[in-house]
């Protein structure tokens, strides 16, 4: 995955509401309009009332239905297009983290470590509790393990508690303070937490060095404070301006039940977890969420398949509001393919552990009945996988439920898709599975080599992030971001998924590039198919929500390398500005 974190804090401006005061009706014209309608891609003019789309077409057309007198908003020759969305998106996780201190990627000295850390002791931020907390810290923090024993296992921090958590969210490091006060020292000198693979790294004398991956990690979290309600939804209200303020005004939040600084690799919620959905519903209900959010639930991958009467439970317990709806159940079906966690699960064996090629401990009979209860009851099933042995898992399932149950018609998912075997692209369309990509990661850069070589065999190294060979076998292809592991800015994914640039270059193969057409409907009517808001979202078409982002630049004709460049000048939900002039309400 690409780790980098291409983002600052969110630093707009919140905007009075009365600045924002909207007219009910309004005539949008003057620009190129993108429909996402293939239709109709490109009507003269669009009419809105009371939140909604309620006329499309030619100016004279949508005039005489609206009326002469009725306000335009003039687009200024500008380009149209419908409100974004990301298809996979921890909004509320990425909010939070933007409530503390980020770790910056380029400390390379015990004495550069030592006077950051020293210095943020001056950041309100920090403290999570008595648990000094850094957060986005660079994987290649990592590979030198011993930096950060020796500034944060020494005075003055032999007493304090410190954790630093890892940009791909599966990771962490945390000094002896914090290992002692979580009882991780005395689990291990009890002989409770064993090697091999228990989530945790040791030093050569056997003692943990600090390090800990998923279940591991997990431990560590545990011992955090709780995060309140009261935090997830100023959390959750800095990611909608960050989202609107790159025209996204729609997101799938893949991990609604579980709180930030919660664990998640090892949890086994149920109905009394009700983790960000408190937060997301009474911010609806206030009219202060400008986004329509579809939530899931994690469940476990080893989950009796009777946690679905849970999930049902919560989705009837938060279903008051209409921006805000419980539509299925995420799984994790691996991890991370990075050394040194190594989770993700390959068909062969990594290069540098022989005979391991991540856990073989799936029941499937279990878990494929787990997935065909979740169809039956019409809970999309959205699944993480990275290595191609836990996406053939993930279709396995899923072809399970389709042989047993009646219905077709729910629209599963996976996510990531980081290796794929040809076998698999080739399912993905009979069996109705849509694929939630991050093309950001897609291109050639240090993330892509440099941190598989000599880790992945070579043969599953040749179509990294095959978007392409998916859209040549018809299977529906979505924008996401995954952040806050990467940029939330969908022009960045855009470019990347056009021409597989990264730092390093392109990534081959030239044919898993796509189309200009098929990146516009990925942020658009694809995304909205996959986050099962297709009826409401998506296209600007009659009946839809009034949703809108307006760009400096026509997406259609400027050359991939002005993507990175294109500006929102503002975002408009359900027929309101949310975002305009670097402001958010």
């Amino acid at each position: 995955m690409k780790r980098l974190s291409l983002i600052a804090s969110c630093l707009l401006i919140i905007g009075s509401p009365n600045t924002w005061a909207q007219s009910s009706r309004a005539i949008l014209s003057g620009g190129t309009i993108y429909s996402a309608d293939l239709a109709h891609p490109h009507p003269e003019a669009v009419g809105i009332a009371d939140g909604r789309i309620v006329a499309v077409g030619s100016r004279d057309a949508v005039e005489q239905q609206m009326g002469k007198t009725t306000p335009r908003i003039d687009l200024a020759g500008k380009f149209l297009m419908p409100g974004l969305i990301d298809s996979h998106v921890h909004a509320a996780f990425a909010g939070f983290q933007e409530m503390t201190v980020h770790f910056p990627s380029d400390l390379t000295t015990a004495e550069q470590i030592r006077s950051f850390a020293s210095q943020a002791t001056k950041d309100a931020k920090l403290m999570q509790g008595n648990v000094q907390l850094f957060t986005s810290v660079s994987l290649e923090y990592w590979n030198h393990i011993e930096l950060l024993e020796q500034v944060f296992n020494s005075a003055p921090y032999r007493n304090i508690p410190v954790v630093l958590a890892g940009s791909d969210a599966h990771t962490g490091w945390a000094n002896q303070a914090m290992l002692k006060q979580a009882g991780l020292l005395a689990s291990v000198e009890a002989k409770k937490i064993t090697a091999p693979n228990d989530g945790f790294a040791r030093n050569k004398d056997g003692r943990l060095n600090g390090f800990a991956s998923e279940g591991g990690w997990d431990l560590i979290l545990k011992a955090m404070p709780k995060v309140s309600d009261a935090q997830i939804g100023e959390a959750i209200k800095l990611a909608a301006c960050q989202l609107n303020s790159v025209g996204i005004t729609a997101w799938m939040d893949p991990v609604s039940n579980i709180r930030p600084l919660s664990p998640a690799f090892s949890a086994e919620p149920t109905r009394k977890d009700t983790g960000l959905l408190p937060a997301y519903t009474e911010l609806a209900r206030k009219g202060e969420l400008n986004g329509h959010v579809s939530a899931l639930a994690l469940v476990s991958i080893h989950a009796k398949p009777a946690i679905i009467n849970d999930v049902m439970a919560l989705k009837q317990q938060f279903s008051g509001t209409s921006d805000v709806k419980l539509i299925g159940i995420k799984i994790l079906q691996d991890g991370v393919i990075e050394f040194p966690s190594q989770t993700a699960k390959l068909s062969q064996p990594y290069l540098n552990r022989p005979g391991y090629s991540g856990q073989q401990d799936l029941q499937a009979t279990r878990f494929n009945e787990l997935i065909r209860q979740a169809d039956a009851q019409y809970l999309i099933a959205h699944f993480h996988a990275i290595g191609d042995r836990a996406v053939g898992e993930a279709l396995d399932a899923i072809d399970y439920a389709r042989q047993h149950n009646p219905d077709h018609s729910t629209l599963h998912s996976i996510t990531h898709l980081q290796i794929m075997s040809p076998e698999s692209v080739a399912r993905f369309k009979p069996l109705n599975v849509a694929a939630s990509m991050q093309f950001l990661w897609s291109g050639k850069d240090f993330s892509s080599t440099s941190l598989l070589e000599n880790i992945v065999p070579a043969p599953l190294l040749t179509r990294l992030y095959p978007a392409g060979s998916l859209i040549r076998s018809g299977a529906i292809v979505a924008g996401a971001s995954d952040w806050p592991v990467s940029s939330p800015n969908p022009m960045l994914a855009m470019y990347t998924a056009l021409t597989r640039q990264g730092d390093l270059g392109e990534l081959a193969p030239a044919d898993e590039k796509i189309n200009r057409s098929d990146v516009l409907q990925a942020y658009t009517l694809n995304a909205a198919k996959l986050i099962a808001q297709d009826k409401n979202i998506g296209s600007i078409s009659i009946g839809k929500s009034a949703d809108f982002v307006l760009l400096d630049k026509n997406l259609e004709q400027i050359a991939p390398k002005a993507f990175p460049q294109t500006k929102v000048l503002w975002t408009m939900f359900k027929g309101r500005k949310v975002f305009e002039a670097e402001r958010c309400q």
